[in-house]
């Protein structure tokens, strides 16, 4: 983590609080991507500044792909992550056990991927992502999948899930985009554009190579003794009934931003690979006007407050938001709400820090929109 160059006003502090170069946390982290997900040096900087002591409960509502709940297992915590997407779910929970390399190397040499497979309706529509004897291997892992839950098939699971399609020969797709399932018609036309079509890739190798990277940095020894205590929960942030009231020592979040993510349609094929033919009975909140964003928002945090211990910190990590020719501050919008809710608003800090190529395959520009602002407001539990 860098040291940051705190620039304080009244309740802002200005600085580059965690590094902005890309894939600095722990390699487990990096085991998928997912659209929207902030950095694991976020969570990390503010469980370390709220939580000196171990042992602690974290918690973000908007769970995403677990780097929340990784992290704090990392820094020796439990870790309580929720989300309505069944998908976020499944990026959290096969990563609450990580298995040995050669406990994960015998585990896929054992897999029979060869065996012969039916012809099924959505075929054609994976057909311009992979070759036919891909795909019969994908259909056998997947066979697997359903009958076979145990940690190392979970984590096999997942690895797969990150290979599924992408921009390198490291992926089982032809050439397409790594982090959305573009429409299988979309994909069919690049395929004219350039000239290709998908070559066959056998799934082992490939697995077996992201999985020996992405556990090349060991594991505290304490991972396990904390994130077998984790709790996942499937559903709405506004109502977590199943967690008890005054149970959380620190939450660190982001909400869903204004109009931004279709996390649906952006993972198609992640669905398919796992099985999920209705992803959410919700689907997954994409808000288009600030007034019904405000109203759930709102909702969350009155919950949020419930679960949270009489002192505890919440943290909401959010930008600027351009609708049409107005720019709005979520930042602010939040303390407004967060009176109401019986929260006190304790300071923001804002990263300043120049962005890389990442940020700007999305079209954002250093500091000036969407989510790049990396703006944190921390409220206490009155």
């Amino acid at each position: 983590m860098v040291e940051a160059i705190r620039v304080q006003n009244d309740k802002y502090e200005v600085g580059e609080f965690w590094s902005a170069k890309q894939r600095q946390g722990h390699s487990l982290h990096h085991t998928v991507s997912y659209r929207a997900s902030f950095k694991p040096e976020l969570p990390a900087f503010f469980i370390r500044e709220y939580l000196p002591k171990k042992k602690k409960f974290v918690y973000d509502p908007f769970g995403g792909r677990g780097t929340t709940a990784v992290q704090a297992n990392l820094e020796g915590h439990f870790a309580v992550h929720n989300d309505i997407h069944p998908l976020s779910i499944f990026l959290a929970r096969s990563r609450q056990v990580v298995p040995s390399v050669s406990v994960l190397e015998e585990k896929l040499s054992r897999l029979k991927l060869d065996m012969p497979t039916s012809e099924e309706e959505d075929d054609h529509k994976l057909l311009p992502f992979f070759h036919p004897e891909t795909l019969k291997e994908l259909k056998n892992f997947k066979k697997i999948m359903t009958e076979d839950h145990s940690p190392e098939m979970q984590f096999l699971s997942l690895i797969a899930l990150s290979r599924l399609h992408g921009h390198s020969p490291g992926f089982f797709s032809v050439y397409t985009f790594p982090q959305v399932s573009i429409p299988w018609e979309a994909q069919a036309k690049n395929n004219i554009k350039r000239m290709q079509k998908p070559e066959y890739r056998s799934i082992k190798p490939r697995i077996l190579a992201k999985f020996k990277r992405d556990l090349k940095e060991s594991l505290p020894p304490f991972y396990h003794e904390f994130s077998k205590e984790n709790i996942y929960t499937l559903g709405s942030a506004s109502s977590v009934p199943l967690l008890q009231s005054e149970s959380i020592d620190l939450i660190v979040t982001s909400p869903p931003f204004l109009d931004k993510v279709d996390y649906e349609g952006d993972n198609w094929l992640r669905h398919w690979f796992l099985g999920f033919l209705n992803p959410s009975e919700k689907k997954v909140s994409i808000f288009r006007s600030l007034l019904d964003w405000k109203a759930f928002i709102q909702e969350t945090l009155i919950e949020s407050r419930r679960v949270l211990k009489p002192g505890a910190p919440l943290v909401m990590e959010v930008g600027e938001v351009q609708k049409g020719k107005n720019v709005y501050n979520l930042d602010e919008e939040i303390s407004s709400l967060a009176r109401e809710a019986g929260l006190l608003w304790e300071k923001t800090y804002i990263q300043d820090q120049k962005f890389t190529k990442l940020s700007h395959c999305w079209n954002v520009s250093n500091n000036e929109k969407g989510t790049n602002s990396n703006r944190c407001v921390v409220f206490r539990k009155a």
